[in-house]
């Protein structure tokens, strides 16, 4: 155990990019008075630290954290990838969710961009490996947040993306149409599919009532999803999109 876990840590999160930055100092004083020792910073970050595709900067969280060190503070920093950049969502539409009548939501807020999107993950990888090699060594850097705050806001994806992933996790439990079509009774109401390119997310139905078995593995899938991508670069994560 070390010296910093032995005693009671109080931090905030703290957004660098937000404001003037000579207000810093002042701040990261104010908090060392207030008994604060700790700051989480980035997770909102993208376009800061790669402005346009495969253009990484980190000048702005280089003095932000060598400030805040020299204060004594220490830092957690968070992987930006709750938030894909304009550049991203523009070049790669692909990666956008989508709404389960297919209605796919747009640039703005957090949380637009779909998990099974393998061109999110590439590049959510690629950010989240510059930052840690980068800072990996830095004296005041001491834990990671992975993404911010899984399934906040949006918690069901859509996209096409989502569909093709959907599929191939089915298949990988369930093996064959035939076992398939056994567990989900589909049988009832003519529902049998003859081929894996029939098999949707649930989509909207006329009496709003999805086939429930159906719906019980869209959620499993959903919380699949996001596991994985807390672990984005793993290989594990593979047969839903993979990086």
């Amino acid at each position: 155990m070390t010296k910093l876990t032995k005693q009671f840590q109080l931090g905030v999160c703290y957004y660098p990019e937000h404001w003037a930055e000579e207000l810093g100092e002042d701040d990261y004083r104010r908090m060392r008075e207030c008994g604060f020792t700790i700051i989480r910073v980035a997770e909102f970050a993208w376009s800061i630290f790669e402005p346009s595709e495969g253009e990484f900067h980190f000048d702005l969280f280089d003095r932000a954290i060598a400030a805040a060190h020299k204060h004594g503070l220490k830092v957690i920093l968070g992987t930006p990838t709750a938030t894909p950049p304009a550049w991203l969502t523009t070049k790669y539409p692909e990666t956008l969710n989508a709404a389960q009548n297919g209605m796919v939501y747009q640039h703005g807020q957090r949380r637009h961009f779909t998990y099974n999107s393998p061109v999110y993950r590439k590049l959510a990888a690629r950010i989240a490996r510059q930052m840690a090699e980068y800072y990996k060594d830095h004296p005041a850097v001491i834990g990671w947040q992975i993404d911010n705050e899984l399934n906040c806001e949006m918690n069901v994806f859509y996209s096409q993306a989502d569909h093709i992933a959907f599929r191939s996790w089915l298949q990988e439990k369930y093996g064959t149409l035939e076992q398939l079509n056994h567990a989900w009774g589909a049988v009832f109401w003519n529902q049998t599919y003859s081929d894996w390119e029939q098999v949707y997310l649930t989509r909207p139905t006329v009496s709003n009532a999805p086939n429930p078995h159906q719906s019980l593995d869209e959620k499993r899938f959903f919380s699949d999803s996001a596991i994985c991508s807390s672990r984005i670069a793993s290989s594990s994560c593979g047969q839903q999109g993979g990086a």
